[in-house]
This record gives C-alpha cells, structure tokens and sequence, in this order.
C-alpha cells in the first residue's frame, strides 16, 4: 500500500498523487492513503515540516513524511521501539529497509529506562549494504516545546560500507514519550562531501482540528539556502 502510494508520488507528481489518493479539493493540505490515520503535524526549523501517521496494516508502527519548500522528500516508517524500518528517498527514488534480525537493534523502552541505548544493524541499500553503530542517551534534560514535553537526548551514529566508513554524525534530539519516537534536531558531522552542520529542530506541534494540521507547506527559515545537507535523523532516515 504505501509502496504504491510513494510510486504514485513519483509518478504522477506529489499534488496530483494526493489528489488520487483521497479526492480533496484543498491543495495545501497532504492526506495520507487509505487505511491510515492522520496524528501529528511538527513544523521545524530549516524549512522543513513532517506530518506523521499510523495505518492499520502495520499496527505499531509509524509513518513519517518530510516535506521541504520544494515538496516532499522522503517518507519512512519506525515500529514501537523507534526501530528504523524502511524509508523511501524520492527525486530521485531510493529506497532503504532493515535487514532483520538486526544485531543490536534500537529500544527506546532500553533508552527510558536505562538512560542509554546502542544500536547496531544493517540496512540493505541500493548501492550495498549499510551498518549503523551508535547510541542514543539522555541527557537529563527535558524541555516544553508549543506545549509538548520533550526529553533531551544526544546521540552518535557511525555508518560503515564495505569500503570503510562512509559517515559519522552526532548530535542532539528529542524523544516524545507520548508518541514513542524522536524528533530531530541538530546534527554535525563529516561525510563523502566534507563537514556538515544542520539546524532542524521543531517549533510547532499541530494536531487533528488546528490550523495548519498535515499541511505540506515549511514556515521556517525558508529564506535560507536550500543547498544544504538534511541528515534526517542520524543519517538513515527514522
């Protein structure tokens, strides 16, 4: 289902998908496909904003779509435990997706509990096979961001290809306890093309019924250069 849903994106152009996926008038507005249940909409510095939804094929699991000043991006799904399951990077079309049984693979009830939790697994690539070795860890702060509770954490994620490592990046994050995942924030690192610094930490939450609910337009700093790396979420888009 939502492998067809991501084509028809590709295929048709992002408004002209929607449009088959659910018959909406409203263009400023992204609706999720059939099945699924629109839950969260964050709106986020460096001009980006995700809209986040749950479907009853996959129950645990949650859907993430990113969309920038030039549309959407990308789209990827995470189960309970925030486990990075499969993404789909679009214009040009990459997709991703785990490589089960990982060996190591993310808890967020381990990071909840115990304040720390490594990872280590392998996603199955285009271009080869990817390992992620990291950790999340709270730092014991939390903060209230437009009247969400949010847990501060700090991360490093190493990306390894058969050739050597191909990424390293770290960073801080923020994890909802209410909808058990993180929500990105700032990251720095060095890749294939040299350093790398990036900004996109949330600002509004909008829910069901608010103004500006799954909408597909970015408010902040869109004036700012396009041209810059977007490590979604430690690199390997959860």
């Amino acid at each position: 289902m939502i492998r067809a849903f991501v084509l028809a994106l590709i295929g048709a152009g992002a408004a002209q998908a929607q449009a088959q996926a659910q018959a909406q008038e409203d263009g400023t507005r992204f609706y999720p496909p059939e099945g699924c249940t629109a839950e969260l909409t964050v709106q986020s510095r460096g001009c980006q904003v995700d809209n986040i939804w749950t479907c009853e094929a996959n129950p645990g699991h949650s859907w993430r779509m990113e969309f920038s000043a030039d549309g959407p991006q990308f789209v990827a799904r995470i189960d309970s435990e925030t486990q990075w399951v499969e993404s789909y990077h679009l214009f040009p079309t990459r997709r991703r997706e785990l490589v089960q049984p990982s060996d190591d693979p993310a808890s967020l009830t381990e990071l909840l509990e115990t304040g720390i939790d490594a990872y280590d697994f392998t996603m199955r690539t285009q271009s080869g096979p990817v390992r992620v070795v990291g950790f999340d860890r709270l730092t014991g702060e939390s903060v209230v961001i437009d009247d969400e509770p949010l847990l501060v954490t700090e991360f490093n994620a190493r990306h390894e290809t058969t050739s050597g490592t191909a990424l390293e990046i770290t960073g801080t994050e923020y994890v909802s306890v209410k909808h058990r995942r993180f929500i990105a924030g700032t990251y720095q690192g060095t890749g294939e093309n040299g350093p790398f610094e990036d900004d996109v930490s949330p600002i509004d939450f909008i829910y069901p019924g608010e103004p500006g609910f799954f909408s597909k337009t970015p408010l902040y700093d869109c004036d700012a250069s396009l041209a810059r790396f977007v490590p979604t979420a430690k690199g390997y888009d959860q």
